[in-house]
């Protein structure tokens, strides 16, 4: 499953809690549309006459777009989640839609976080893919990874071997969403990413 994998972290005194792609995920996302769009206004230029053209104008500038573009669409396609200890709400960005959708609600809505383990030999070989899952209440949210590790298991271990360290920071963050924490990663689950 090609996705971009979310990664938690504590700012405000650890009064907020945030799920996003990496730092540098973004500065490359935002260095292809800042750089693809400039390329792209220097292709047009050169086809203008303004500036000396590139080599390869019409390449040069159809490259640029379509790494802009690129950005574009990778912004747009951003998954994100942030807690806010203080006022006890969150607000979720889900970039799967068209251009994505935010939805803002209270944390009480938030029902449990349930660490999984999906055999996963695609990535590597004998793999295991710990999920962090949390879920809402009812159902009224789609369920939503927040983490997730990747490990090469060992013949004839337990599925749950590589589990330990991010069993331990799921734990630290139900406590700190106030949800409880189930670890299921001792069996086989299924991918939980929806895709579509």
């Amino acid at each position: 499953m090609l996705e971009t994998p979310l990664f938690g972290r504590f700012s405000n005194e650890d009064r907020m809690l945030v799920f996003s792609a990496p730092t540098a995920y973004h500065a490359l996302v935002r260095a292809c549309v800042i750089g693809g769009g400039l390329a792209t206004l220097y292709g047009v230029m050169g086809f203008m006459g303004i500036t000396e053209p590139p080599i390869g104008t019409m390449w040069w500038t159809c490259t640029s777009l379509a790494v802009c573009l690129a950005g574009v669409f990778a912004a747009y396609s951003l998954v994100m989640i942030r807690f806010d200890g203080k006022s006890g709400m969150y607000r979720r960005r889900e970039g799967a839609k068209a251009f994505g959708s935010t939805t803002v609600g209270p944390m009480g809505d938030l029902d449990a976080l349930v660490m999984i383990a999906e055999p996963n030999s695609r990535m590597v070989p004998n793999g295991v893919t710990y999920h962090l899952v949390l879920h809402w209440k009812g159902g009224k949210e789609p369920p939503m990874v927040l983490q997730q590790d990747t490990r090469a298991l060992p013949p004839g271990q337990p599925l749950n071997i590589w589990a330990q360290p991010l069993r331990e920071r799921g734990i630290k963050y139900a406590h700190t969403l106030k949800v409880p924490f189930y670890d299921n990663a001792h069996m086989a689950s299924p991918c939980p990413i929806r895709i579509f």
